[in-house]
């Protein structure tokens, strides 16, 4: 090799490889403190789409279980107000078969009859105040149709049909008058004949029955959105799993890494000493 003083290129060579490894170590460090293998989209412009992507799909599985599980409470808290409903409708139905059987004074029967209608108010009251949230679940100033829907999203797409769950025939009026299709309903036991309490008594049955299967349509929905947060979850877990893969960094890598890049630093340092010597040797022909 010829000895020249004005290109020193042992010296450019090492210099390189210095400024290389101590990339590296700033590299290995920023990974370690930040935990992170992906800072910046030149770390890896490729992962970091990938992994927006996943990141995308992961904040949406979050947000779906919270649905669902609103979802939940939603229909929990319905079934409660329907079950008081209907704990007052079958005490009417007793009260009604004891008003049928013969030898009542008119004043056990007056007795009867406004603990009846006392029930049958508090069943309106229940309908026209039960709210989740300040939703109106039977009526009220939300919804009054008589087919109310109500439409959950429990998944991270548009689709309707794949990420949607539509509840009905839960949510309609619940007033006396609907549920048991008589527009004036009422528990009247004075002077009523045997027939008008028959007739009272299907009534009845026929409200009870509604209610049950609105019970039964809740309890239906419920497990299925339990199902969907099953699913949620193992979808989160593998999502989230994916990601880590590509994003998070292996402390004992890039620990090793820093540790092999700061000796080459070292020694890279020690030899651009020497090479910095190199033309010196120059003098010695002069």
């Amino acid at each position: 090799m010829a000895i020249v003083v004005n290109t020193n290129v042992q010296s450019i060579q090492v210099q390189n490889n210095l400024n290389r490894v101590t990339d590296a170590m700033n590299t290995a460090m920023e990974r370690m403190t930040t935990g992170s293998k992906i800072n910046s989209a030149a770390d890896d412009a490729a992962g970091l789409v990938i992994s927006k992507g996943i990141e995308v799909q992961t904040r949406g599985t979050s947000v779906a279980k919270d649905n669902a599980q609103s979802g939940i409470n939603l229909l929990q808290t319905a079934e409660g107000n329907l079950a008081v409903m209907q704990d007052n409708f079958m005490r009417i139905r007793d009260l009604t078969l004891q008003a049928m059987n013969g030898g009542q004074t008119d004043e056990q029967l007056q007795a009867m009859q406004e603990e009846a209608q006392a029930r049958l108010a508090e069943i309106d009251r229940i309908a026209t105040g039960a709210k989740y949230n300040t939703f109106d679940l039977f009526g009220g100033e939300t919804h009054d149709s008589a087919d109310e829907k109500v439409t959950l999203q429990i998944g991270t797409g548009s689709e309707g049909s794949t990420n949607t769950i539509e509840i009905s025939n839960v949510f309609n009026d619940a007033h006396v008058s609907t549920l048991t299709g008589q527009a004036a309903f009422t528990s009247a036991f004075v002077g009523t004949d045997l027939s008008a309490m028959q007739d009272q008594l299907d009534q009845l049955d026929e409200a009870i029955t509604e209610i049950s299967t609105r019970r039964g349509t809740i309890g239906s929905v419920s497990n299925r959105l339990n199902s969907a947060i099953e699913q949620l979850d193992t979808q989160y877990e593998n999502l989230s799993a994916a990601n880590s893969r590509i994003t998070d960094a292996d402390i004992a890598t890039e620990s090793s890494n820093y540790i092999q890049n700061q000796i080459l630093q070292q020694a890279s340092a020690s030899l651009l000493v020497q090479a910095n010597q190199q033309p010196n040797i120059a003098l010695s022909l002069i």
